[in-house]
């Protein structure tokens, strides 16, 4: 049975980062047309198919899959089967833009395949029951709950088949794992992808989609991390030995990335907690 959710938005809820503006589950999808867009809309298909059209490029949308809209962005849509069933929701809030742009690299409307559609029906399902809690908490309950949407389309959602943040975490595991165990030494990229089993290009492609930083900025965070290990551990360990046993074969080096990891020193951080 299709419900459908319009909340009260006051001007303070628009003062959020996310809030909610329209929702729905199991909706009976008419044809839409708005030539000058709308707001940020993410429209899941539960049953049936249907046509997006939009940036002059026509998507079919399908179980498995749904589209994102963007605010402003002309579209129109409609069934192409006898029933189209839907889930959605509709949002704004300032931070919206930015967190597509930066973090999750979107800049264009399109359809997405989704790796794990039941986790995009249960949240929209929650956000629907908080309808039936407190006033007072529903608006940042509501944006606490859009946020977390956001997130999952980052890991969960990808313009290609079995290609989610989440899919190809799983396929890297093997190589994270050695990048973890073999930070202190040197690594080549030729190597890192034999252990991935692809080669060093496509490598480069995969792991910056997977966790949005390149490589070799990864294993410094890693040599980073072990670093900062073995400051508190061994308090007396003169710098230079924690550079080196980190995986830094320059100390002068290891300082410079440090700091700009941690905005302190080697020596700062460790008086820090000594």
């Amino acid at each position: 049975m299709y419900r459908r959710l319009l909340p009260l938005i006051t001007e303070s809820d628009k003062e959020l980062p996310y809030y909610l503006v329209d929702a729905g589950v199991h909706w009976e999808q008419e044809p839409i047309v708005r030539p000058d867009g709308y707001l940020y809309q993410w429209i899941q298909c539960v049953e049936g198919e249907g046509e997006l059209i939009t940036g002059g490029r026509t998507f079919r949308v399908k179980e498995g899959t749904a589209m994102l809209l963007l605010k402003g962005a002309p579209h129109e849509y409609y069934a192409v089967s006898p029933s189209w069933r839907v889930n959605w929701i509709v949002f704004d809030g300032h931070q919206v833009e930015s967190f597509l742009k930066r973090t999750a690299g979107i800049t264009a409307p399109g359809v997405y395949y989704i790796s794990k559609p039941e986790i995009f029906t249960a949240r929209i399902q929650s956000i629907m029951d908080i309808q039936q809690s407190d006033y007072a908490l529903r608006s940042l309950e509501w944006s606490a709950q859009i946020y977390s949407l956001l997130i999952e389309m980052v890991q969960y959602a990808s313009v290609h088949p079995h290609n989610s943040a989440s899919s190809l975490n799983l396929k890297l595991k093997p190589l994270f794992d050695y990048i973890e165990q073999n930070a202190h030494k040197p690594l080549t990229l030729e190597e890192m992808a034999g252990v991935a089993g692809i080669t060093p290009q496509h490598l480069c492609t995969v792991f910056k989609k997977t966790t949005n930083i390149r490589i070799f900025q990864y294993i410094h965070s890693v040599r980073i991390k072990n670093s900062k290990e073995l400051l508190l551990r061994s308090p007396n360990m003169p710098v230079k030995d924690v550079a080196l046993l980190s995986g830094f074969e320059d100390p002068n080096y290891f300082c410079t990335v440090f700091k700009k990891h941690e905005q302190l020193s080697p020596n700062q951080f460790r008086k820090l907690y000594y």
